[in-house]
């Protein structure tokens, strides 16, 4: 792998990134474990994914955003209107194109500074020393980095429960979660044939055991060829691919377009022989449904399970 595909593919990673697995969250007078509720406190302690400590002394004014998962997360809950800056791949809801940027994966310190934010959000792909240099100047950050669908959605409610926009995210889960269970009712029967599946989120980069794209091809009635790989993100080579001869062959268009056409696979070494390929069932998805998984990861989950399963839907 050469090293601009490396370091584009880190970027794709990371425009992606941002989910949570939500250990334990806490209001100073009583500690929520993976639940939300309407009580009141004075402040909000909470441990994020990589088991630090943060406590909010009230809730956050002016939030900086730096990345794209967190943001829309944030907009989603309703708290659109205490951010005030985002990082370069933010781009929805459309509001966030009227905000400062602030960098990617290199962050513009000196600008985040200037914005005199009280917190940051952050997945988990942004360099740590720079937000180490944020939290030496005393503002707080939290790292969202969740794996699964569910987990998103306790990411939801924790950006809910520090926004102080806890009923709105409540709210929104539970939308989110009758959609996801709409979807499963049909793709969890147990006499359903599940196709072997080769999602591809960035050319020959696929999703491995333990990440959320993994969940969603369970999810959407599908067998991920690379669930027994031994990463969450996978690079792959022509010889794997062949030799798990996927049925079904998912690329992603759009914001992050890499110029994939059923004819470009087709026109890969060996993949004529395919299964996907040879029976034509290569079909694109919105990158931002099934590459970021925030609220609209639901949006990629039906998408999905509808090119797997169109018998279904």
């Amino acid at each position: 792998m050469n090293s601009n595909r490396s370091r584009k593919s880190s970027l794709t990673i990371w425009a992606i990134a941002s989910v949570i697995i939500l250990t334990v969250a806490a209001f100073a007078s009583g500690v929520l474990v993976g639940q939300i509720t309407a009580q009141k406190a004075t402040g909000t302690v909470i441990i994020d994914d990589y088991g630090r400590t943060i406590k909010l002394g009230s809730e956050p004014k002016r939030i900086v955003s730096v990345a794209p998962t967190p943001t829309e997360m944030l907009f989603a809950v309703g708290a659109g209107n205490l951010v005030v800056g985002v990082d370069d791949y933010s781009d929805y809801p459309a509001a966030v194109k009227n905000l400062t940027k602030v960098g990617s994966i290199e962050l513009n310190v000196e600008m985040i500074l200037s914005l005199k934010p009280d917190l940051i959000v952050s997945s988990d792909l942004v360099p740590l020393a720079q937000l180490a240099q944020l939290e030496e100047k005393g503002i707080p950050y939290i790292i969202l980095a969740a794996r699964t669908i569910e987990d998103v959605f306790k990411d939801i409610k924790l950006v809910g429960l520090m926004t102080g926009h806890i009923d709105d995210a409540t709210a929104l889960v539970s939308s989110l979660e009758a959609r996801v269970a709409a979807v499963t009712a049909k793709t969890s029967d147990v006499n359903l044939t599940r196709l072997r599946v080769f999602v591809e989120f960035y050319p020959m980069w696929t999703y491995g055991p333990g990440s959320f794209g993994d969940d969603m091809i369970k999810l959407a009635g599908g067998i991920n060829i690379a669930a027994n790989t031994s990463s969450e993100y996978v690079p792959v080579t022509d010889e794997f691919v062949i030799a798990q001869n996927p049925q079904v062959i998912v690329y992603t268009v759009g914001s992050n377009y890499n110029g994939t056409t059923p004819t470009t696979l087709s026109s890969r070494p060996g993949w004529s022989g395919i299964s996907a390929v040879a029976s034509g069932k290569m079909y694109s998805i919105d990158d931002n449904l099934i590459s970021r998984y925030g609220p609209r990861i639901v949006g990629g989950l039906e998408a999905l399970a509808k090119i797997l399963h169109p018998e279904l839907f």
